[in-house]
């Protein structure tokens, strides 16, 4: 009789790690194994923890649930988790391990905030006696967001550190425990935060160190700006930057969604300025969530650096910051111009070594095969790379679609046509370009001048043993330099 797999299969890894953890696990440890645990169910938003407390109901080895649900009912992120470990665990009446008492039993110390200039970035650090906490935050958007968390041996080494890049200060634990639950929640927020790998690792054992905090007093919530003290600060900022930008409708427009998106992400601070902040709302631009009209992205690209240093000096930025900031949100705007080449760049291709006289030739040679680099579909034109022969035959097919019918005859004159158009594109051989100048300046058009060359080469064209299609090289040649205009016109 085939034996039915208990549940716990699917969880051998972890019970195995607890197994080795063993009943007199240092608690630090134990927590530090859990929180890489559900780090990694977090990264993979595959809900396992849910599962293994589930499995509580149906095991039928209680004993090795013991220590992940010991360690789950206090490090699990979601709250009623915790509290149904805790059910399972009285449940079961099994002696928990030594560590189980002791996981996040810690006194939250001394607590400090360093900031940025602009108000972008800052740090929290709390200290817990022999370790410390230490969050990173970015008020770009999402109101703040943790980036980056991690616990660390060495509070004032980490202290020392974040006195020197930016403005320190001590703070409550209280407010500590504020700025980090908002920050938390501004990451939860997003589907899929670009965080760093420490917070993976330790974002269970930050929460849990988070709860450790004393919470503060009920914050009353920001007053928004009403329509009327938006209208005045639209005003007051065309007023400041005078010529600097017109005071149009789509400029208006613009300066009203910087408006919303600083009441949106940043309410306590709606009209703060700062390089992560106004290349968040380009990147929210960008990624459609705010939407432009063409007419009013134009605008914004104006817009937006005076913006910045109007809003910037209303802020007391220092002069020094104040560059810095205009020139990161010029870096954003120049960032997302298209780097699609030109057709002149595409026409030029190759043409870097030559002397200015040839690149001229070139140009007009090209130019002349392939006037247009677009073909037309049911729904839109699209540009097609000339240098891609493939492509080039498309264009030239679509240019010349009305003038082939589906016979033997029209396929022939089709392969001669493309061929002509490849030679002009080239240059090789020369004398087609001769001959298609030498025939321009008879009075002939180019639609006529390719008609010659392509009945030059049609004339020549043969297939091999293999039915492919080919031709004598100085015999074509030949009969290009024999092409006379006088001729053509008869």
């Amino acid at each position: 009789m085939t034996e039915v797999p208990q549940p716990e299969t699917a969880f051998d890894e972890v019970l195995n790690a607890f197994a080795e953890l063993g009943n007199d696990a240092d608690p630090t440890r134990v927590e530090l194994v859990t929180s890489e645990i559900l780090g990694e169910w977090w990264e993979a938003d595959d809900d396992l923890a849910a599962g293994l407390i589930d499995l509580a109901a149906s095991t039928a080895e209680p004993e090795r649930l013991v220590a992940p649900l010991a360690a789950l009912r206090v490090l699990a992120a979601d709250e009623d988790q915790r509290e149904a470990a805790g059910l399972a665990l009285e449940k079961f009446g099994l002696p928990e391990p030594a560590w189980a008492a002791k996981l996040n039993q810690v006194t939250p110390g001394a607590c400090w905030r360093a900031t940025d200039v602009y108000g972008d970035e800052s740090s929290v650090l709390v200290s817990f006696g022999d370790h410390g906490l230490v969050v990173s935050i970015n008020y770009g958007s999402f109101g703040g967001w943790v980036t980056d968390a991690a616990i660390v041996e060495s509070p004032q080494d980490v202290l020392a550190e974040l006195r020197a890049v930016g403005e320190s200060a001590e703070i409550s634990p209280e407010q500590a425990h504020e700025v980090i639950a908002d920050a938390f929640a501004g990451t939860e927020w997003q589907a899929e935060p670009e965080v760093g790998e420490d917070f993976v690792r330790f974002r269970a054992l930050a929460l849990a160190r988070l709860r450790a905090l004393p919470e503060p007093a009920e914050v009353a919530e920001p007053e928004p700006l009403s329509v009327e003290e938006q209208a005045e600060v639209i005003d007051s900022f065309f007023a400041a930057a005078g010529n600097e930008v017109g005071d149009t409708e789509d400029a208006r427009v613009v300066a009203l969604r910087l408006i919303e998106f600083g009441l949106e992400h940043d309410a306590r601070r709606p009209l703060r300025v700062g390089p992560a902040k106004l290349e968040s709302f380009v990147d929210f631009v960008d990624d459609g969530q705010i939407e432009l009209t063409e007419e009013q992205d134009a605008a914004m690209a104006a817009l937006l650096p005076v913006w910045a240093r109007v809003f910037g000096e209303r802020q007391g930025l220092p002069e020094d910051a104040l560059t810095a900031l205009v020139e990161a949100v010029e870096d954003r705007l120049d960032d997302r111009e298209p780097e699609e080449e030109s057709a002149l760049d595409a026409y030029l291709a190759g043409s870097e070594d030559l002397t200015p006289e040839d690149v001229q030739d070139l140009l007009e040679r090209r130019q002349f095969a392939l006037p247009s680099l677009t073909v037309e579909t049911e729904d839109d034109e699209v540009e097609l790379d000339p240098s891609d022969p493939e492509q080039r035959r498309m264009l030239v097919l679509s240019e010349f679609a009305a003038e082939f019918e589906d016979d033997d005859e029209s396929e022939l004159r089709a392969v001669a046509l493309t061929t002509v158009v490849d030679q002009l594109w080239d240059g090789e051989p020369a004398e087609t370009w001769i001959a298609a100048q030498r025939l321009t300046e008879s009075g002939l058009e180019r639609d006529e001048v390719l008609a010659e060359l392509t009945a030059v080469l049609e004339e020549h064209l043969t297939q091999d043993e293999d039915g492919e299609l080919e031709f004598d090289l100085d015999d074509y040649v030949a009969a290009l330099d024999e092409l006379d205009p006088g001729s053509a016109d008869e």
